[in-house]
């Protein structure tokens, strides 16, 4: 920061005033300080000086031919690159009016001719250092703001990987491959992206726990070859709840649309899915999603208790399915964009 008139910065300063003899005389007094100072005389070779060089001072007379003092303020302070730039107007009114628009216009100070060398002086360096500190101020406040934001990111990141790493292992336990997780996600960043969802990115960041709560579910049922009973199957149910209480603790918005994404990506637009039967759309969009991506998937895989399907096969039931499983629309979009979904399938294979 500035200490004095000349350490360790010499300070730019612009004077513009159309009398010579106040040019002069206030580039005397300011060069002796140690001050680089330029002089205007008048308000358009003033702009002029400024969009070379940008001041860190300018001293201001006020009652200028074809343009003023004020004009040329207020021209300054409409533009970003120069409304920052300290104005202290120096003029023979006295007027309290006059005194007033100059601090309308942005002036920071107003010194009456004829002036003092001294108030000069002392109001020069008072608005220079308060021009270094808000400098120093600012620059400190973007640093701290590009820290906060990096952190921030680092958060983020943690995030992802702690729920996709979790997914992949609670669908190792289910003998589900991790692979499975990753089409899933990329299905329904793909399919959110087709309806023009713009929480596209965080559905595929959150899709991986779709499945958290099976981590709960017994190995007897979880693995179980057969037919599970009326019993057992309501069991299994449990862990699109078990999930979205384990996953709603946070309120942080990606962990909120996974715990979303696990409670209801059972659910079914006809109303005969779990847990709670929501119909339409009173499925959230991310839950019609993560169920078409979860199916398409989940029916071309091996499982413990079935066999893979033949796409063929899968496509048939997905017709079948349209307004009952599935939301009409998404599946138009499934469907429309097959080959989109196939490149997935074929680039996560197992």
């Amino acid at each position: 920061m500035l200490e004095n008139s000349a350490e360790s910065y010499t300070a730019d300063i612009l004077i513009v005033d159309d009398t010579l003899a106040n040019l002069q005389l206030l580039t005397s007094i300011l060069k002796e300080e140690g001050y680089k100072v330029r002089p205007a005389s008048s308000g358009a070779m003033a702009l002029q000086a400024i969009a070379k060089k940008l001041p860190d001072l300018i001293l201001l007379d006020i009652k200028m031919p074809d343009m003023n003092g004020y004009e040329v303020c207020e021209e300054l302070k409409r533009h970003a690159r120069t409304q920052d730039v300290p104005i202290i107007f120096i003029s023979a009114l006295s007027d309290i009016a006059d005194k007033v628009k100059a601090f309308n216009v942005g002036g920071v100070d107003y010194i009456n001719k004829p002036f003092q060398f001294e108030e000069v002086k002392a109001r020069v360096i008072t608005h220079l250092k308060l021009r270094a500190y808000q400098t120093d101020m600012a620059q400190k406040v973007a640093e701290g703001i590009e820290k906060i934001n990096g952190l921030s990111q680092e958060i983020i990141d943690t995030q992802r990987e702690l729920i996709f790493t979790m997914g992949e292992i609670c669908e190792t336990r289910s003998h589900e491959t991790g692979q499975h997780v990753k089409r899933v996600a990329e299905y329904s960043y793909l399919l959110a992206k087709l309806n023009g969802c713009e929480d596209a990115e965080l559905i595929r960041q959150a899709t991986p726990m779709h499945d958290i709560g099976k981590v709960a579910i017994s190995d007897d049922i979880l693995h179980k070859t057969g037919k599970l009973t009326l019993e057992e199957w309501d069991v299994m149910k449990t862990h699109t709840t078990i999930g979205f209480r384990m996953l709603s603790i946070s309120h942080r918005p990606l962990l909120r649309m996974a715990a979303l994404v696990a409670l209801e990506h059972h659910e079914k637009w006809d109303g005969s899915g779990y847990p709670k039967g929501l119909a339409g759309e009173e499925i959230s969009l991310a839950g019609r999603i993560t169920a078409l991506a979860d199916v398409f998937d989940a029916l071309g895989a091996v499982r413990c208790y079935k066999s893979a399907w033949e796409l063929p096969r899968i496509l048939d039931y997905f017709r079948e399915q349209r307004g009952k499983h599935f939301d009409p629309v998404l599946l138009d979009l499934f469907f429309d964009h097959l080959d989109d979904f196939l490149v997935i399938r074929e680039k996560f294979v197992d």
